[in-house]
């Protein structure tokens, strides 16, 4: 029976009208979405990995082994030393290079460490640094030649505050004060006769001979009763005071005592320089090596106690406050202290401070 043409029209409205509420409705619902996709999301962690050392015990790596890539704010740990154990290997296994270790712990090289010694560890090359008052990252960041963006990030600072006390990893540094170096000498050539007048000329002495040093005064002791706790000794006493700060034009600081006083080596060293005379406006001069390219020197002195290749402890008495040099009038007598650090002049507030 074939439908009639009304009937079509009719199912053909049906299903026009059925589609459209199907479309509205379908427009109005939320999307299909999976159960799984329902569940609460688990914060990413990341699986720890372990590695299996030569002594046959587990141990947590870092997050990243390479020297340089590690946590900047990862901190150093305490290792108990074990049978066979030495530097180089401990060195090689946490990704630091032997000074770093030796700096951290105050070893000498060619110590050997024996079994039950605890060391400290740094996580990167440098050293660290115990926080004086009046310190800040500034300051130390000049000390260290370290950005302060580095020690900050390395310790995990914020806000750029610390306290005295605290200790900072500086991260690629070197210590301040290091070995001195030692100056070769070679014994004294004997002493020739004395000539007469009419000798020939290639008999008289060539050079004439060096100034004994002086003896210090007997009512001084021969190091300062007053030891300071800045990363160098103050090189006078507690009466001297500054009369001219490092600027630019002033690379050092200038110290007076009324009437002259005692000046100290800032830190054990080898003296390298010892004269007397002019020296370029500097006068009766000393310079100290302390070691990691660190000198410092004493000019306008009276008197220099000590002479070339002498081994000087801190706090030492080398020489008497004077005027010499390029210095005016009695009230000019005071001691021209300078820091050089790599070559470079630091400002010895820093270091004394």
């Amino acid at each position: 029976m074939v439908p009639l043409p009304s009937t079509i029209r009719w199912l053909s409205t049906r299903v026009k009208i059925t589609c459209a509420v199907i479309l509205v409705i379908g427009s109005l619902l939320p999307p299909y979405v999976p159960h799984a996709a329902l569940a609460p999301q688990e914060d990413s962690m990341a699986t720890p990995q372990f590695l299996l050392v030569e002594e046959g015990f587990i141990m947590k790596s870092a997050s990243l082994t390479r020297q340089g890539s590690r946590r900047a704010y990862a901190e150093g740990i305490i290792h108990s030393v074990k049978e066979g154990e030495s530097i180089e290997r401990l060195a090689s296994r946490y990704s630091i290079t032997p000074e770093t270790i030796r700096w951290a712990n105050k070893l000498e090289a060619g110590h050997t460490i024996q079994p039950g010694e605890e060391l400290l560890v740094l996580p990167v090359d440098g050293v660290l640094h115990t926080v004086s008052g009046g310190q800040n990252l500034t300051i130390i960041s000049e000390l260290y030649g370290v950005s302060t963006q580095e020690i900050a990030q390395q310790n995990d600072i914020k806000g750029g505050f610390i306290l005295a006390g605290q200790e900072l990893i500086i991260p690629g540094g070197k210590p301040i004060v290091g070995k001195p170096i030692t100056i070769a000498s070679a014994e004294p050539p004997p002493a020739q006769p004395a000539t007469k007048p009419n000798d020939p000329p290639s008999a008289q002495p060539t050079t004439p001979p060096k100034k004994d040093v002086p003896e210090p005064p007997k009512d001084q002791p021969q190091y300062t009763s007053e030891p300071t706790p800045g990363v160098l000794q103050k090189p006078c006493s507690a009466e001297c005071f500054i009369t001219q700060y490092f600027h630019s034009t002033h690379f050092a600081i200038d110290m007076q005592e009324k009437g002259g006083g005692p000046i100290y080596a800032a830190e054990a060293g080898t003296v390298i320089r010892a004269d007397y005379g002019w020296s370029g406006g500097y006068g009766n001069v000393i310079e100290v090596d302390h070691g990691n390219e660190l000198i410092t020197l004493y000019a306008h002195n009276k008197e220099l106690y000590v002479k070339e290749g002498d081994l000087v402890e801190r706090g030492q008495l080398i020489s008497w406050m004077g005027n010499t040099g390029l210095v005016y009038g009695k009230t000019g007598i005071h001691v021209h202290f300078e820091v050089q650090l790599k070559g470079m002049k630091k400002n010895p507030l820093l270091y004394i401070q």
